[in-house]
């Protein structure tokens, strides 16, 4: 909305009560006695009250100020969210009604109310502008990075839904309900693949039922906003819809990430002792879970972990019993960990743990559960038992804050891990660092 369209939804008179009033609310704003909207006080980086009030008072006492636009934009680059800006402008809103409520001023009041509405819907619209602008450059940097991918495996699915997503992203931008794209989640080109080969490729129920209702629920939002689009003051719901749908695509991107990993352990190579991926293909893998964390955005978790004193059990029991407590060692990994989590037997009793879309607190938690099973489970030997203990080195690596993905940061995330892992061997063992 431009400012001479503003400017129009009130009459000059009452331009100037709302003036009056909002010079009345400034001064119990900024006085030693604060009404009730602006006890609130300041909000965090980008702007604070004042600036706001000064930018609407200008704005009321020349409908052509561009100062409240300018305000915005620059929140909106330094990603100040919305909605502490939606406040601010309620706060102030409710201000001048009570105002014009305690003189019986009628007329002001709906002046009011549709001044606020409007100027709300054309803030909205700026912030609304700039979110589909950053969101357009991110979605074009997740297909790029997909596109670089050697081997695709199922991000090939992904990747037809961020071409979905860039459809809808350009779409919403000329609210052109025509260019919108396919709204039914069991049509799109991701939608036909999950609801064909999809639910022969993802085995677990639960799983399965998760990645069909995101992507089901991602439609329903999507549904939403093309019943929105050319209704008034649209700006603020689409804004606050096309957030919801990114991150519903982020949940799918973390899904079929996860899912991704589960067909890398179908295909390639095993440890014939312990069932778990080889040394051989570590590289390959890590190289390819790098792309994928910068194409989803997301983080994940190396663990590597070994038995502690494990040279002792060789010695006093022999390298049968050693050997025994390795495939004991693994299976316990195993037991807990999720079908999209990738082992490798890196050397000896040594595995590195690669968990997808898993944060460093989540790792932690995987972590500690498994070393609590180990102590817990020992190892059957003849007649007796051999308790076991385990150190575990924890690293979470983001793909997207790495500038070159090669061999040589694979080997320098291994050995900081490592070193993670040598840390908890001396602090004590049985620990995680």
């Amino acid at each position: 909305m431009s400012s001479a369209e503003l400017a129009s939804i009130v009459s000059e008179s009452l331009r100037q009560d709302m003036v009056r009033y909002f010079a009345e609310s400034r001064k119990l704003y900024t006085g030693p006695w604060r009404i009730e909207e602006f006890d609130h006080r300041r909000t965090g980086p980008g702007f604070s009250h004042e600036e706001l009030v000064d930018c609407l008072h200008a704005l009321l006492v020349d409908p052509g100020s561009l100062a409240c636009r300018d305000l915005m934009m620059r929140m909106c680059r330094q990603n100040v969210p919305y909605v502490i800006a939606g406040q601010e402008v309620s706060y102030l809103r409710d201000a001048l009604i009570r105002l014009a409520i305690r003189d019986g001023n009628t007329d002001a009041v709906s002046a009011i109310v549709a001044f606020f509405d409007a100027l709300e819907d054309a803030l909205a619209k700026i912030y609304l502008t700039g979110y589909l602008d950053v969101l357009s450059h991110r979605n074009d940097m997740r297909l790029r990075h997909i596109g670089l991918l050697a081997e695709k495996n199922l991000l090939i699915h992904f990747e037809k839904h961020l071409d979905w997503l860039k459809q809808l992203t350009a779409a919403v931008s000329v609210r052109d309900r025509v260019a919108m794209p396919e709204a039914r989640h069991d049509r799109c080109e991701f939608g036909k693949w999950l609801h064909g080969e999809g639910t022969r490729i993802v085995r677990d129920k639960s799983h399965y039922t998760h990645l069909v209702e995101t992507h089901a629920a991602m439609h329903r939002v999507v549904e939403e906003i093309d019943g929105m689009m050319g209704q008034p003051c649209d700006s603020l719901p689409i804004y606050a819809l096309m957030k919801k749908a990114e991150n519903y695509s982020l949940d799918i991107g973390n899904e079929i990430a996860m899912l991704n990993s589960m067909v890398i352990m179908i295909n390639y190579n095993k440890d014939p002792m312990t069932g778990s991926l080889t040394r051989r293909s570590l590289e390959r893998v890590m190289i390819n879970q790098l792309e994928i964390s910068r194409a989803t955005e997301t983080p994940f978790c190396l663990l590597m972990c070994d038995i502690d004193r494990f040279k002792q059990v060789n010695d006093n029991h022999g390298h049968t019993v050693g050997d025994r407590a390795i495939v004991h060692f693994a299976n316990a990994l195993r037991s807990y960990l999720r079908q999209s989590d990738l082992m490798f037997r890196f050397g000896g009793d040594e595995f590195l743990l690669m968990l997808p879309s898993t944060s460093y607190q989540q790792g932690w938690d995987v972590a500690e559960k498994l070393r609590g099973m180990i102590a817990e489970q020992p190892v059957s030997v003849g007649d007796e038992t051999l308790s076991l203990q385990a150190s575990f080195g924890l690293l979470e690596v983001s793909g997207s804050k790495t500038s070159f993905i090669d061999s040589e940061l694979v080997n320098n995330l291994i050995k900081e891990c490592d070193q993670r892992l040598y840390l908890a061997k001396h602090r004590g063992r049985n620990q995680i660092a």
